[in-house]
């Protein structure tokens, strides 16, 4: 189990090893974030194993109670293989809220793209398809993720079984119908810049093809090893609105042409002239010459093996 929380933020003594969360026993203190703390934890008759997300103290509000519970409730309304299963809500004798959730074993996109830089093109059809089916049953659900990016898709790699991609945290997902989130009821605009779509950071209607753009800059970065917009945090968030993105191909060969348009209509500064769906752009990526992509999708083609390490799904910042 690899553990990610920094010396500067693990106490001593977690007055919450060793202790019992409803049904679980709390084992080990695998992961920490600006919104949360993560625990391993094992249930205590059967020994199935679990991740506990735990909201920090200092944060703890009605308002942050309530998007951890829309988080769990965004996610059971899917009911898709590719969305990280949330099976269990509650608080602490303290009042701080947390949710109980599979403990995945692999990597977040983000750290693969990190040690291989870019992915081959059957690898980034494999890995898009995925996605994009998760995406879809999402949508169909009246859920946006609204914080689509590398460290939010997740790589499973049991020992013993085909690898398989999840979209974790949905902590700032918004139900589409429900015009009252409590993710947005302050106004602020939520998202990483890297990944935001231009209605998101003008503050205007967020809908499906929010994620859908930044699926764009994500297969962007997979097949290039950059992403398209380079600079500062607010040089990119105008680069978002107001620059047009080169084409995958410029930065990097072997890109086929049918992709280089696809990525281009994903980062459509207009949300209508994105595709209409996530299945629409599944169809599109039929269209790849078959000698770019496994016939269908079944597995990465070229993917790095990883060590032998276990983690929890990532932590939201708040």
């Amino acid at each position: 189990m690899r553990k990610n929380a920094s010396a500067e933020t693990t106490p001593l003594v977690d007055p919450l090893l060793s202790s019992q969360i409803g049904d679980f026993t709390v084992e080990e203190r695998i992961g920490a974030g600006g919104m949360g703390v993560v625990y391993r934890a094992t249930h205590s008759l059967i020994g199935k194993q679990a991740a506990i997300k735990v909201l920090r103290a200092e944060l703890v509000s009605p308002r942050l109670h309530e998007r951890l519970l829309v988080e769990a409730r965004a996610v059971n309304a899917i009911r898709h293989p590719g969305i990280i299963d949330i099976f269990g809500f509650g608080k602490l004798p303290d009042g701080r809220p947390y949710v109980v959730m599979e403990l995945l074993e692999g990597r977040p996109l983000s750290e693969l793209m990190s040690d291989q830089k870019r992915l081959d093109v059957p690898t980034v059809l494999w890995m898009l398809d995925q996605i994009l089916s998760a995406l879809g049953a999402a949508h169909r659900a009246g859920v946006v993720h609204r914080d689509l990016k590398p460290a939010n898709v997740f790589m499973v790699e049991p020992p013993n079984a085909a690898p398989t991609i999840k979209l974790v945290d949905f902590g700032i997902a918004k139900l589409l119908e429900n015009k009252e989130s409590p993710t947005t009821i302050d106004g602020s605009v939520l998202g990483t810049p890297e990944f935001m779509a231009p209605e998101q950071i003008r503050g205007g209607a967020v809908g499906p093809a929010t994620d859908l753009y930044a699926l764009g800059i994500m297969a962007f970065q997979m097949l290039t090893g950059v992403r398209p917009f380079q600079g500062d945090p607010v040089q990119v968030l105008f680069a978002h609105v107001d620059k047009i993105p080169p084409l995958p191909s410029s930065r990097a060969e072997g890109i086929p042409p049918e992709l280089d348009t696809l990525v281009l209509q994903l980062l459509a500064k207009d949300p209508a002239l994105r595709p209409p769906s996530a299945e629409a752009v599944q169809q599109q990526l039929q269209r790849v010459p078959a000698e770019s992509r496994t016939q269908t999708f079944a597995k990465p083609p070229g993917l790095k093996p990883k060590a032998p390490t276990q983690r929890p799904a990532p932590v939201p910042k708040p």
